[in-house]
C-alpha cells in the first residue's frame, strides 16, 4: 500500500464547499466518488483518506490538499479524464503513512480586489496584521484556541490588460485588480474574507489602524465584533507547503486545467456582451424617449 498527496485545483463556483454534505455537490464527494470508482479508494477508513483544508462555497484552489494510500499506481490523467471539468489533479508527492495534509507548514490564500482603492493604505493595513494575533474576532466559530500567525501579506496591483488584449480583444481594458496574498501556518473559518473586509474599510477611510488594533487584540469578556465577511467567489486556496515534500506538478495536466479556465473565460465574455449589449439598448431607448 502506498500513500500520496495530491494537490488539487477547482472552479468552486457550482461547488458547496469542500467538505461532504448531503444531497449537494462537494468537491470532497467528487473526488471520493471517482478515486472508488476508479478503484483507488474503497473503504474510506482503510484507505485513510485525508483532507488539508474545508473552503467554502465559492472559494477557489490551485493547491487543496488530499491524500490516502492505494495497491495501485496513481495515473494522475486518468483519474482527470474521470473528473468533471471544474476538478483537477495537477500534483501528486509519495508520502510516509502518518502523513496528515491538515498540518501544514505553510498555506497561502489570495483574495482579489477589483474596487479602485489605496494600495498604500492597504499596504500599512497589512503591516498591522502580520505576526500572531488573537483572530476571535475573525471568525464565526468558537474555537480552542484563536491565535494565529500572518507570516508574511503581500499586495500587487495586477495588470491583466496585456493578456485579455492577446485571448479576448473585446474585453474591456479597466480590468486591473489587487491581489492580496496572506501567508500563514493555519486560518480559522471565513478569517481571510473577513480580514479583506477590514482591508477594505481601511483604504476606503470607514476604519483608522487603531480601530483595528483593538480588533485583533480584544479585551476579556468583550462581544464579538460583527465584521461582514467579503464574497467568497473572490478567494483562491493558492497553495498548501510541507516541510520536506516535493510536489511534481503533471504539465499535461496544468495545461488541460488552464485550457478549462479559458474556456469558462471565453463563456463569460459571451454573457459579459449579451448584457453590455442590453445596457446599450436601454440607453438608446432612453435617450429616444427624451
Amino acid at each position: 500500500m502506498k500513500r500520496t498527496a495530491l494537490k488539487i485545483g477547482y472552479i468552486g463556483t457550482n461547488f458547496h464547499g469542500f467538505q461532504r454534505q448531503p444531497d449537494l455537490r462537494t468537491v470532497e464527494e467528487e473526488l471520493i466518488y471517482h478515486l472508488r470508482k476508479l478503484n483507488y479508494i474503497d473503504d474510506l477508513k482503510k484507505s485513510r483518506f485525508r483532507i488539508a483544508g474545508r473552503t467554502d462555497a465559492g472559494v477557489h484552489s490551485l493547491g487543496n490538499v488530499i491524500s490516502f494510500q492505494s495497491e495501485k499506481d496513481i495515473r494522475i490523467n486518468e483519474i482527470n479524464n474521470s473528473l468533471p471539468d471544474d476538478i483537477q489533479i495537477l500534483a501528486s508527492a509519495p508520502v510516509r503513512y502518518a502523513f496528515k495534509p491538515r498540518y501544514a507548514q505553510m498555506r497561502q490564500y489570495r483574495y482579489v480586489l477589483f474596487q479602485d482603492l489605496d494600495i498604500d493604505k492597504l499596504k500599512q493595513c497589512a503591516e498591522v496584521f502580520k505576526g500572531t494575533h488573537n483572530f476571535t474576532n475573525f471568525t464565526k466559530r468558537f474555537q480552542k484556541t484563536t491565535t494565529r500567525t500572518i507570516e508574511d501579506i503581500k499586495i500587487t496591483k495586477a495588470d491583466l490588460t496585456d493578456y485579455h488584449k492577446k485571448e479576448f480583444p473585446n474585453l474591456h481594458d479597466t480590468l486591473s485588480p489587487i491581489f492580496v496574498d496572506i501567508y500563514g501556518e493555519s486560518f480559522l473559518w471565513n478569517m481571510v474574507r473577513k480580514m479583506m473586509r477590514v482591508f477594505v474599510d481601511v483604504a476606503t477611510d470607514k476604519m483608522s489602524l487603531d480601530e483595528v488594533e483593538k480588533l485583533l487584540n480584544p479585551a476579556e469578556g468583550e462581544p464579538r465584533a460583527n465584521i461582514k465577511v467579503m464574497e467568497a467567489d473572490y478567494l483562491i486556496l493558492m497553495d498548501i507547503q510541507y516541510d520536506g515534500i516535493k510536489f511534481r506538478y503533471d504539465d499535461y495536466a496544468c495545461e488541460r486545467f488552464k485550457r478549462d479556465l479559458v474556456d469558462s473565460l471565453s463563456d463569460l465574455q459571451k454573457r459579459y456582451a449579451v448584457r453590455e449589449s442590453m445596457i446599450k439598448s436601454l440607453n438608446e431607448l432612453h435617450n429616444l424617449d427624451e
